[in-house]
C-alpha cells in the first residue's frame, strides 16, 4: 500500500525531511549499511507534529530494517528502540522524548521556516 502524498507545504516538508534524513545518514541504512531501497523512519510517528520534521526524529533505514524484516522498526519496535538508544545514546533519547511530548501548532510561517532550514541543510550537505 502506497503512502498518501500530501500536497502543499506539509508535502514539501515531508519530502525535504525524508531527503535530509537520508543525507544525514550518508545515504545508507543506519542499521546495516545497505545503500539501496532506503526509507526515512520517524522514531516518533509522523502524527506527532512537534517532531514530525525534526531531523533528530529520523533514521535512514533500508526497507528490510524499516518495515519488512524480522528485525525492523515496525515489526520489532521494542528491540529497535533499544538499538536506537544504544546507537545514539540516552541523552538523544531523552531530549527527543521531551520534544515529542511538547504541544505545538505550526502556522504557515513556522512551516516555511522549517522548510527553508531543511532545504538549506540538503543544499549544504549534498
Amino acid at each position: 500500500m502506497a503512502l498518501r502524498k500530501l500536497k502543499g507545504i506539509d508535502g514539501k516538508l515531508d519530502e525535504a525531511w525524508s531527503k535530509a534524513v537520508k543525507i544525514q545518514a550518508g545515504m545508507k541504512c543506519e542499521y546495516c549499511g545497505k545503500e539501496t531501497t532506503l526509507n526515512s523512519h520517524h522514531v516518533y510517528s509522523r502524527s506527532n507534529r512537534s517532531v514530525r520534521w525534526d531531523l533528530s526524529n529520523g533514521y535512514c533505514l533500508c526497507v528490510s530494517h524499516h518495515t519488512f524484516g524480522q528485525v525492523s522498526a515496525h515489526k520489532s519496535p521494542m528491540e529497535f528502540s533499544k538499538w536506537m538508544e544504544q546507537d545514539r545514546g540516552v541523552e538523544w533519547a531523552e531530549a527527543l522524548e521531551i520534544k515529542a511530548h511538547q504541544t505545538v501548532k505550526w502556522n504557515k510561517q513556522d512551516k516555511e521556516q522549517i522548510l527553508e532550514a531543511l532545504n538549506e541543510y540538503i543544499k549544504n550537505n549534498l
